[in-house]
């Protein structure tokens, strides 16, 4: 008579092997699944592996007396997203040899910055994990004058739920343009400026999807920009143009 075979009839330490070469989320699918590889979830082999990668400075000594590795790991992966560090944090990245002229603070703990006509991001969840943590963004042909964080479900870009918590950078410059970035790459380009644009609203406009942003620039103008708008060059953005006076 034959006999069916399952994967609870297969060694742990094969399965715990086979569970290092899974994301956290598969992980966590894997302990939810049953009571049997949740343990092989929990195993210590698959933990050391993710403790060694993305906390290579770190010793797992100091961290495990008290506890198990996986709860070790997830107790310094929760402290680098709430920036807590049990020692200072060193991190080296080359960059060029210019002033930084503006710097943010973004909501998933990536630190945005501006040296003349180039944008960096460096992204802190990847510091520690062996993956490449600075992103340049150099679309700008000028000095950047101005940048902002928009949340990204108050934009056009904004496609779900999973998204609610994410931002996107504008920027302008002097080189006459305003640019809309996400992912590493601009999305939008919006021109109208008879010269540097020097300033954005810390804040969008209006409600729904009809929301713009303002804009100032040295031609003496404020500009008022539809984010619904078409196009990845920003066609028919522009929505209104306020000229100043001067008094007589």
């Amino acid at each position: 008579m034959e006999t069916s075979t399952t994967i609870t009839d297969m060694n742990t330490d094969s399965l715990a092997e086979c569970g290092r070469y899974l994301d956290l989320q598969d992980l966590s699918n894997m302990a939810m699944s049953c009571k049997f590889l949740k343990t092989v979830a929990y195993s210590d082999s698959i933990w050391q592996r993710w403790f060694s990668e993305h906390c290579p400075h770190q010793m797992l000594s100091t961290f495990s007396q008290a506890s198990g590795v996986r709860e070790s790991y997830l107790a310094r992966r929760t402290a680098l997203r709430q920036f807590k560090f049990v020692d200072p944090l060193a991190a080296k990245f080359r960059t060029d040899a210019k002033p930084f002229n503006h710097l943010l603070l973004d909501i998933n703990n990536d630190i945005v910055f501006s040296q003349g006509s180039m944008i960096q991001m460096i992204k802190m969840g990847s510091v520690f994990s062996g993956r490449d943590f600075l992103v340049t963004l150099n679309d700008h042909k000028a000095r950047i004058s101005c940048m902002r964080l928009f949340p990204l479900s108050e934009t056009p870009v904004f496609r779900s739920e999973t998204q609610q918590e994410e931002n996107v950078l504008v920027t302008s410059s002097c080189d006459h343009s305003i640019r809309l970035w996400r992912k590493g790459s601009c999305q939008r380009c919006f021109r109208g400026h008879n010269g540097p644009v020097s300033t954005i609203s810390d804040k969008l406009l209006g409600d729904g999807s009809g929301k713009v942003f303002a804009s100032g620039g040295e031609d003496g103008t404020v500009r008022l920009w539809s984010l619904s708008s078409s196009g990845k060059r920003g066609q028919q953005a522009l929505k209104a143009t306020l000229y100043g006076t001067r008094n007589l």
